[in-house]
């Protein structure tokens, strides 16, 4: 039978293993993480209510939703093929604003498609992604490190030296600089090291910090669902210490009834600012910021969170054209350095496209 390694449990990895899932292919995930989804992430939080009752609070502190335009391969994924218990389209607004603050109502986009997500949070996406593809094997736990050329076959090693087997093809999803640590680690032609190398290098990512701010009782919140500062929404975007704020209590099932959870995602820049701060100064400063930005202050929270994403978007993407070169030893690239941008959709997208391209050439 012929065997692929699929090189990360994000939205790309698990896309095309389920893709894949009717193939005579037998398929191997390998994922460095004990979850998977990658950055459409999901953490809960067992605290109370304002009464004092247990509750267990959820929050996607990486990828927001996914939007993929109603009727595409990505849209029926997600609506039809797999489960969709819990499948929930986002109604709320979102205003741009600019880099000094002003909130934009004017440039709201009137249609901006669907926005979905899960109730038990967005994480949820992967398994449900697993779930329909049964013959899919998950080695979680399992970072990968070097491939080898042996035979004709792809010897995948784990970053402990350990051998993962040998396979026909070899799908790397991860991030592009995660990508070029494994093949800088391999054997292969010189000249096709080269190249992919080069090719993912074209794709740098940005950092970014999320802060989440959890309370009991309502307390000040932007009008719409959510704020964005992003130069793709008008005309002054992308200098503002906050990125993104949202209202993560309007999604269904997240905090309790009454309480208020706010979830923001820092610039770049002021990531890197604060990038090795502890995870109160982190809090306290970006509470700083989202209350200069609502123009209001904010109580204590009754709890409150922090993640670092090391690499959370890419800027620009991979030379897709030359990566394709490596497809004629059994090579195949996916994931958000294809897409150039860091969107579910999009994510998934990349996954399904290799799935074809590896239906073709095995």
């Amino acid at each position: 039978m012929t065997t692929l390694a699929i090189v990360g449990a994000g939205a790309a990895g698990l896309a095309a293993a389920h893709a894949l899932r009717d193939s005579d292919l037998a398929v191997t995930v390998f994922e460095k993480s004990r979850g998977v989804s990658g950055r459409a992430a999901t953490r809960w939080r067992d605290a109370t209510d304002a009464s004092g009752a247990p509750f267990r609070w959820r929050y996607d502190h990486g990828a927001q939703y996914a939007s993929p335009e109603a009727g595409s391969r990505v849209h029926t994924l997600l609506t039809e093929t797999l489960d969709a218990s819990g499948l929930t389209d986002l109604s709320g607004t979102v205003w741009p604003f600019d880099d000094d603050g002003t909130l934009r109502p004017d440039r709201a986009r009137q249609d901006p498609g669907p926005r979905l997500t899960y109730e038990d949070g967005i994480s949820s996406l992967g398994r449900r992604l697993l779930d329909a593809a049964p013959g899919v094997t998950l080695r979680g736990n399992t970072r990968v490190g070097a491939l080898h050329v042996e035979g004709g076959l792809w010897r995948v090693h784990a970053d402990n030296g350990a051998d993962l087997g040998a396979f026909d093809a070899v799908l790397l999803t991860p991030p592009a600089p995660q990508a070029v640590e494994i093949l800088g680690a391999s054997t292969m032609a010189d000249g096709l090291r080269q190249r992919l190398v080069g090719a993912l290098g074209e794709a740098e990512y940005r950092s970014q910090f999320t802060a989440v701010l959890a309370f009991l009782e309502p307390v000040a919140r932007p009008e719409p669902y959510a704020l964005v500062n992003a130069a793709e929404h008008g005309e002054a975007g992308g200098g503002h210490a906050v990125a993104w704020l949202a209202v993560e209590s309007d999604k269904p099932g997240r905090a309790p009834e009454g309480g208020t959870l706010l979830l923001a995602q820092m610039s770049p820049a002021w990531t890197q600012a604060h990038y090795d701060d502890a995870k109160d100064l982190v809090i306290a400063a970006a509470t700083r910021e989202i209350e200069s930005l609502m123009d209001a202050s904010l109580p204590a929270p009754d709890w409150a969170d922090t993640q670092r994403w090391k690499y959370a978007l890419p800027n620009e993407g991979a030379d897709a054209a030359t990566l394709e070169t490596g497809e004629d030893e059994g090579l195949f690239f996916a994931g958000d350095a294809i897409a150039g941008k860091g969107r579910v959709h999009l994510a998934l997208e990349s996954g399904i496209a290799a799935a074809d391209r590896i239906r073709e050439r095995l």
